[in-house]
C-alpha cells in the first residue's frame, strides 16, 4: 500500500501544465445569442435565444438517481417571458379564468441545476413521484399534468412591454418517450396540440417551443461538444437596495461539469489543489464577475477572481474574465483560461476514501455506501456501474466532510454483478456488488 501511494503522490504533484490562452466571444446587444463554448477546442456555437419561450427535457430518465432530468420545463425567462401557475385543473380548460392573474404564484428556472425548470419549482420534494406540473402513474408508466399554466410573453425586449396570454395545458410524458401538450389563447382560440419524441433529439437536453409560430426547435449543440455557455438567465441580484429576479448576462456549466470558485489576490495564477470547492451549481460562474454599471460600455471586472472547471477525469482549466463590453452596437466578453491534468495534494484524501463500505452485499432492494473523509470535500460523485461499464445510476453529494453514508435503492437492478465506484475531489475507490 505504502508502494501505491507514493505513486500517487507523484502524480500528484507533476501537474501537466498547459500555456494560458486567451479568447474571447460576441453575443451582441441585449445579448440575444447564446454562446456554447469547448474549453479544450475553444470551438463556438451560436444560437439564437429569443425565439423560443418553453422547453422541455429530452433526456432519459436514468432510476434509481436521476428521473427529474426527463420531465424538466423550462421558461425563457431571461427573454421576460413569465409563468404562472394556477388553481385550474386541466379538465376546467373550456372554463379557465385569469382574472387576478399576476397575483398567482410566479416560477423561475433554478440556477443551480438543468434539472429543476420554472415548471418543476412546485413540486412536493418528498414524493419521488411529483416533477411539479405532474405526477408519474405506476400503471401506465407516464408522467400525467395535472394544473392549468398561464405563459405570459412579449416580442419586445423592454421587460414592462405588453404581454400576450397563453394557457397551457401539460398533458403527459408518454412512457419517457413523447411530451404531448396543448395551448392555446385564453379563449381558447388557436388551440394547437403538439407532440415532442424524445428520440428526435439525442444528445441534447431540451426541445424548444415557440408558442407564437407553434413550432418546435432543435437548437442546442450535442451534449458531446460543450463545456459552458454564455447565455442570458434570471437570477436573485440587489439593486438601489432592492433584491429581484433580473435577467442577467452569464455563464452556466455543462450538466456533467463541477465547478469552483477562487476569490484571492493571485486568483489568475493559483495552481488549483484540493483546497478548492467543487460544487454542481450550474451558475457558480455566473454573472457576478463584472459589476453592474448603468451606462453603456465597458463594466469593471474583478481582478482577483477565477474560476476553475472540472469537465471529465484528469480535466480541469481556470478560467477569469479581462474585460466585458456592452452598448447598442456590440457586447463581447474577454477571458483567459488555463489546463491543468490534475489538482495537487490528494495524498490524505485518497487514504480517508481507501475506507469505503458496500454492504449488504449481496444486495437486493438496496445498498448503503459509506466511508469517512478526514477533510472537507467539495464534492462527491457515486456511480453504479454494471460489468459491460455502463452507468446505470450517478449521484452527486456537495460539499460534504466526516461520516458519509448514503441509501441507494437497487431493486430496479437485474441480477449480476456491479460495482460502487465514489469519486471526491479528483480520487477514486470502488468496491465489486452482487445483486441477487
Amino acid at each position: 500500500m505504502k508502494k501505491i501511494l507514493l505513486i500517487f503522490t507523484f502524480f500528484c504533484f507533476n501537474i501537466h501544465l498547459n500555456a494560458q490562452t486567451a479568447d474571447s466571444v460576441s453575443m451582441l446587444p441585449g445579448t440575444t445569442l447564446d454562446v456554447y463554448y469547448n474549453l479544450e477546442t475553444g470551438h463556438k456555437d451560436t444560437v439564437r435565444n429569443n425565439n423560443w419561450h418553453i422547453a422541455f427535457a429530452v433526456r432519459k430518465a436514468q432510476p434509481p438517481l436521476k428521473t427529474m432530468q426527463a420531465a424538466t420545463i423550462l421558461v425563457n425567462d431571461g427573454r421576460s417571458v413569465d409563468l404562472f401557475k394556477s388553481n385550474a385543473m386541466i379538465t376546467d380548460w373550456n372554463s379557465f379564468d385569469t382574472t387576478g392573474w399576476k397575483t398567482w404564484p410566479q416560477s423561475f428556472n433554478s440556477d443551480s441545476s438543468w434539472d429543476i425548470g420554472a415548471f418543476n419549482q412546485a413540486r412536493n420534494q418528498s414524493n419521488p413521484f411529483d416533477y411539479g406540473w405532474g405526477q408519474y402513474n405506476m400503471t401506465s408508466k407516464d408522467v400525467v399534468g395535472n394544473n392549468i399554466w398561464l405563459v405570459a410573453i412579449t416580442t419586445s425586449p423592454n421587460p414592462l412591454a405588453p404581454k400576450t396570454l397563453k394557457k397551457l395545458a401539460i398533458h403527459k410524458i408518454a412512457y419517457d418517450t413523447m411530451w404531448i401538450f396543448t395551448f392555446s389563447n385564453i379563449d381558447g382560440t388557436d388551440s394547437t396540440t403538439l407532440t415532442i419524441k424524445k428520440s428526435d433529439f439525442n444528445n441534447k437536453m431540451f426541445a424548444y417551443v415557440n408558442l407564437v409560430s407553434k413550432t418546435v426547435i432543435d437548437r442546442e449543440p450535442a451534449l458531446s461538444t460543450w463545456d459552458i455557455v454564455f447565455t442570458r438567465y434570471k437570477s436573485l441580484v440587489t439593486l438601489f437596495g432592492q433584491t429581484l429576479m433580473y435577467p442577467v448576462m452569464g455563464v452556466l456549466h455543462h450538466p456533467n461539469a463541477v465547478t469552483a470558485e477562487y476569490s484571492m489576490p493571485n486568483a489568475r495564477t493559483f495552481v488549483p489543489d484540493t483546497t478548492l470547492k467543487f460544487n454542481s451549481k450550474i451558475a457558480e460562474i455566473g454573472w457576478d464577475w463584472k459589476l453592474i454599471t448603468t451606462t453603456p460600455g465597458a463594466w469593471p471586472v474583478k481582478d482577483s477572481l477565477s474560476y476553475f472547471i472540472k469537465t471529465g477525469a484528469n480535466k480541469y482549466y481556470r478560467i477569469f474574465f479581462t474585460d466585458y463590453y456592452a452598448d447598442q452596437t456590440k457586447q463581447f466578453i474577454k477571458f483567459n483560461k488555463t489546463f491543468f491534468s490534475q489538482l495537487t495534494g490528494n495524498n490524505e484524501l485518497a487514504k480517508s476514501i481507501e475506507t469505503l463500505k458496500v454492504y449488504p452485499n449481496p444486495a437486493s432492494a438496496f445498498v448503503n455506501i459509506e466511508t469517512v473523509f478526514t477533510k472537507p470535500v467539495a464534492a462527491v460523485n457515486v456511480q453504479l456501474i454494471d460489468m459491460t461499464g455502463r452507468t446505470v445510476g450517478s449521484e452527486t453529494f456537495i460539499n460534504r466532510n466526516g461520516d458519509f453514508n448514503v441509501a441507494v435503492s437497487t431493486a430496479q437492478l437485474k441480477p449480476g454483478i456491479y460495482f460502487v465506484s465514489i469519486e471526491a475531489d479528483g480520487v477514486k475507490a470502488s468496491k465489486k456488488l452482487v445483486i441477487n
